[in-house]
């Protein structure tokens, strides 16, 4: 998996977002893990060696 297949989702009916590897073949979203802010998600990145360069930010 790389850098570029890293996606954030958002529950609609609990809010909670979640970051992890889009699949190219089915579309989930693997080794998901739930995330509060940006500090969580530049976590979730470094975990894998990328470094997190602001692509969620809003």
């Amino acid at each position: 998996m790389q850098e570029s297949d890293i996606a954030l989702e958002s529950s609609i009916c609990t809010g909670e977002t979640v970051i992890g590897f889009r699949s190219k073949t089915d579309g989930r979203l693997l080794n998901a893990v739930a995330v509060r802010n940006r500090a969580d998600i530049a976590a979730f990145y470094r975990s894998y060696g990328f470094s997190y360069t602001g692509k969620f930010d809003k």
